[in-house]
């Protein structure tokens, strides 16, 4: 064996038991190191869950004090008779008559070592009051429990009511018989009849639910107005005519030279019609169609073009251009145009200027000067 070969076979024989050395070292330190690690981390991860575990039952646990102190028993059977004892109070206080009670024992739901469920089916008659105060009294009741299955039904020519309701409450299974139960008389007494929430209850009357429906009686319609009745009426100083419809609007006074129109609106057909003087319209005749300028009567400080002149009876009414008929208004005498109320012609006097300086009482003013100064007065 050369040099060389030598060297080789010794530098191998070196990483061999280097190597063999390593496995040994990981085998017997490395691998024992890991596991114990892995050991620590799972411990660590446990005592944590077991923590968090604890936490819950002595939270569960208080919980649980908590709820069976608000439970008739942990006994079935002394749960059963505290039920019945109770029931039978809140009846009487109520004033409802024990006679007309009846309770028929039932069981709910069921948890094997949790709780279990013991109820009673109650039927009752009495008062529609005295029933509403049964119900604030089981609803206030401050055991644990659940009503449901609730019905009021009216008895028929007896004024009452009866009401059946199941009424439901837990029996805890303990596995310490140390817990106490029924320890609720100090901390939440029962309701009180005078309380507040008692008024919430009388809403279930107030909506009186039970009455069986009347239907509503017919509105009598009251007879025509007859021409007698019409007559019986007692008289205004100044009476006004029947209105007609608003439905009719003026909406055209046109002039022809020869005549004069009115045009009326029908809002309800959309028709227009054409009205001549001494045609009927508006519960009168049409007299005339006024063009003077006049003040409006919706704003004073604007005139208003023309107007139609109705007769009604011995008194007449104008009707605005754009007004409806039921907007006609009465016109006094002074404002009338010449050609339906023409001026008193005066006569003149040797002595008239000297009369009417004389006594202006007994010689009022001539004809011409009213002429001048009315339209200052309109």
């Amino acid at each position: 064996m050369t040099r060389r070969e030598k060297i080789l076979a010794g530098a191998l024989g070196s990483v061999v038991v280097v190597v063999l050395v390593l496995l040994l070292v990981k085998k017997a330190y490395l691998d024992p190191l890991d596991k114990w690690r892995d050991q620590r981390i799972s411990w660590s991860n446990s005592q944590k869950k077991l923590q968090r575990k604890n936490a819950r039952t002595v939270g569960r646990a208080s919980d649980l004090r908590g709820l069976a102190a608000r439970t008739f028993d942990n006994d079935e059977l002394r749960a059963s008779a505290k039920l019945a004892a109770t029931l039978l109070e809140l009846v009487e206080r109520a004033g409802l008559s024990p006679e007309k009670l009846s309770v028929q024992p039932v069981r709910g739901s069921q948890v094997k070592n949790v709780y279990r469920e013991l109820g009673r089916v109650i039927r009752v008659r009495g008062k529609l009051d005295n029933i509403i105060d049964f119900l604030y009294l089981l609803d206030a009741e401050p055991h644990l429990h659940r009503l449901d299955q609730l019905t009021i039904t009216p008895v028929l020519k007896a004024n009452e009511v009866d009401l059946q309701v199941r009424y439901v409450t837990p029996v805890i299974d303990l596995k310490d018989g140390k817990i106490p139960t029924d320890k609720i008389a100090a901390s939440m007494p029962a309701g009180l009849l005078d309380s507040p929430g008692r008024k919430l209850f009388k809403t279930i009357a107030a909506r009186d639910l039970l009455r069986p429906y009347i239907k509503r009686p017919a509105v009598p319609t009251p007879p025509p107005a007859t021409v007698a009745t019409r007559q019986a009426r007692p008289s205004r100083p100044t009476p006004t005519p029947a209105s007609p419809s608003s439905r009719y609007k003026v909406v055209g006074l046109p002039d022809w030279s020869d005549s004069q129109e009115v045009l009326v609106s029908d809002s309800v057909s959309r028709q227009v019609r054409s009205y001549k003087p001494g045609d009927t319209l508006g519960g009168g005749t049409i007299a005339m169609v006024d063009y003077r300028p006049m003040p409006s009567r919706a704003n004073p400080l604007i005139l208003s073009p023309c107007r139609v002149i109705l007769k009604v009876g011995p008194e007449y009414f104008a009707v605005e251009l754009g007004e409806e008929l039921t907007d006609k208004r009465r016109m006094s005498s002074d404002k009338l145009p010449e050609q339906i109320h023409p001026p008193t012609p005066s006569v003149p006097t040797e002595n008239a200027d000297e009369n009417a300086a004389a006594d202006p009482e007994e010689n009022p003013p001539a004809a011409d000067s009213v002429k001048k100064t009315a339209p200052a007065e309109r």
